[in-house]
């Protein structure tokens, strides 16, 4: 058990020159590409981050576009909501004017019938008058050629006249 204590020198110099031996190898043949890998992975990492800098600058500048857009269309569709009203009011005062008006040519053509019926009717009345009248006359002239015809129409006008005078 001394021995595995004390140091054996041929024994680490055999190792010292292998591990030179490995270094130098290392450095020949894989320490460049292993510097390379680890380069081209740090140039990778560092052109992800600027990557991902960039897209998330995109997405904030399309961001910021679609927000003063839906803001420009909120807008737009409120300015057609009071365009909308505006024109609804001005058509809805066209309709009342419109109706108004036909009212008014319905109630002139109404009292122009009543007129024309009034008249009309004042005309018939007139003529039953005048054909009365006529009638009446005729009969009063065939009856004074007959002169007990006239007394006795006389009488019976009086005592129509006195008639309902006395029932009074």
């Amino acid at each position: 058990m001394d021995k595995l204590l004390n140091p054996d020198f041929g024994v680490m110099a055999l190792t010292i020159v292998n591990f030179l031996l490995l270094v130098w190898l290392l450095h020949k043949f894989a320490w460049k590409s292993i510097i390379g890998a680890l380069e081209k992975r740090e140039k990778q990492i560092a052109d992800d981050k600027a990557a991902a800098a960039q897209a998330r600058q995109e997405a904030q500048n399309i961001k910021a576009e679609l927000d003063a857009r839906l803001q420009q269309i909120a807008q737009e569709a409120a300015k057609k909501m009071q365009e909308a009203v505006a024109l609804g009011n001005a058509q809805k005062e066209q309709l009342l004017n419109e109706t108004k008006q036909q009212a008014e040519r319905l109630i002139e053509q109404a009292k122009a019938q009543i007129e024309a019926e009034k008249n009309q009717a004042l005309a018939d009345v007139r003529e039953q008058v005048v054909s009365t009248a006529l009638l009446a006359a005729a009969k009063v002239t065939q009856q004074q050629l007959n002169a007990q015809s006239a007394e006795k129409a006389v009488d019976e006008v009086l005592r129509q006249v006195s008639g309902p005078s006395a029932r009074v």
